[in-house]
């Protein structure tokens, strides 16, 4: 026996409505901020919170908190973290949805262990940090605030753990893969102005790899060769 057509009509309907209005709710994100969309997120409950070894092994990691939404989807703040010399290196911020945010960031921390840990010591990383690397006259990524704000009420004085900032009692400066020449010379001209000659060390890394700078010698246009190529 053949449905009702009116049922199968407004069963149709039901299915049109609710695709417009995920339209309209990925149409109205498109246009918040940030900042606006990390706040907001603060209302939900935290998803992960994990900061990698590496940072602590190699001086370089990322830091990720990530909050679950509604509608299956999570707003995830990852922050590059420097603990050598320039803090909060670089920051991503999004609001994705699960399947998306499984792939781009629970598939990293598996691939480079991320153990999980709470809020606090998060927090308490990512702000001794941007401290230490303000002592030395380098200020954090652009986002760094706008990515703090997914941490809500979280309260770093909570947190016992201790971090170790510098490599062997000294800043380390290692450039990144699109650090121009330009950059490595305004961190260098920094590190200078706040260390003092000989106190901090630079290691410039190209395709032959990475080597330890005598800074009395030198020589940015092997640096910018290197980047060249």
């Amino acid at each position: 026996m053949p449905g009702d057509p009116r049922r199968r009509q407004k069963k149709l309907e039901r299915r049109s409505a609710k695709r417009k209005e995920k339209k309209h709710l990925v149409a109205r994100q498109q246009h918040v901020s940030p900042a606006d969309q990390m706040t907001a997120a603060t209302r939900f409950p935290i998803l992960d919170c994990a900061i990698a070894d590496s940072i602590r092994d190699e001086g370089l990691g990322w830091v990720i908190l990530s909050r679950e939404l509604p509608n299956a989807r999570v707003a995830v703040a990852a922050f590059l973290v420097d603990s050598y010399c320039l803090g909060v290196k670089n920051v991503v911020l999004a609001v994705v949805g699960r399947a998306e945010y499984d792939e781009r960031f629970r598939r990293k921390m598996r691939e480079n262990p991320c153990p999980t840990v709470p809020p606090a010591d998060a927090r308490k990383l990512l702000e001794d940090a941007v401290a230490y690397a303000d002592d030395l006259g380098l200020a954090p990524h652009a986002d760094y605030e706008k990515g703090l704000l997914l941490f809500g009420d979280v309260d770093p004085g909570q947190s016992n753990a201790t971090f170790t900032f510098g490599k062997d009692g000294k800043p380390l400066f290692v450039n990144g893969p699109n650090d121009t020449p330009e950059r490595i010379r305004q961190v260098i001209a920094i590190l200078t102005n706040s260390c003092g000659p000989g106190q901090f060390h630079v290691m410039l890394g190209g395709p032959a790899g990475m080597r330890l700078v005598d800074m009395d010698g030198l020589d940015f246009e092997d640096a910018e060769d290197e980047d060249e190529e």
